[in-house]
């Protein structure tokens, strides 16, 4: 080969991979700005995220030592920040929203609903809902999202199952992005 050869392919090599590092790239600093904003929610409750998992545009969270979760998401405009006293529920389930579409002999089963459902010691208190996956605003295709959810919910029922709790069920400690207490995740513009 003659230098004007190799010269010409190198250009072209990296012409080819640069779109791939710029990706890269991107992707880390999403995945560092969720940290982030994920880390900043566990400061407020005194806590610090000993482990955690990202999916697309979101990330869940573990402080193991206050057993607290955490859980922020952002899709477009919208962010979602959840955290939760693990103390003061009995378990979880994946749940899905299921819609079956076409024909008879050609049905399908298509996701529009993914969320990982916390029952509390408090019957009195109602069910938390922490969403991973919504069609109305997510993408079309699931990346993951159903693995994630399920590893999550065997790991959180492992944890709960293994936490001391309280003689007596107070009211689920949840809270959401809101100033005010409530029991229902919270989307913010």
């Amino acid at each position: 080969m003659n230098s004007g050869t190799i010269i010409i392919t190198i250009i072209f090599l990296a012409i080819v991979s640069l779109p791939f590092v710029i990706s890269g790239n991107k992707r880390k600093k999403q995945k560092k700005n969720l940290l982030g904003k994920l880390s900043e929610l566990a400061k407020k409750e005194n806590c610090t995220i000993t482990q955690h998992e990202f999916c697309g545009d979101f990330v869940i969270g573990l402080d193991n030592q206050n057993n607290y979760l955490f859980f922020y998401k952002k899709v477009e405009n919208k962010e979602v920040q959840q955290s939760a006293n693990l103390t003061d529920f009995s378990s979880c389930r994946v749940l899905k929203a299921i819609k079956t579409m076409g024909e008879k002999k050609e049905q399908y089963h298509v996701i529009n609903k993914l969320e990982l459902c916390f029952y509390p010691l408090a019957k009195s208190q109602p069910d938390v809902l922490i969403e991973f996956y919504n069609t109305d605003y997510d993408r079309l295709t699931l990346t993951g999202e159903i693995q994630l959810a399920e590893k999550w919910e065997k790991l959180l029922n492992e944890k709960m199952k293994n936490i001391k709790k309280p003689t007596t069920a107070p009211a689920p400690d949840i809270k959401t992005g809101s100033k005010k207490r409530t029991h229902k995740k919270t989307i913010a513009a």
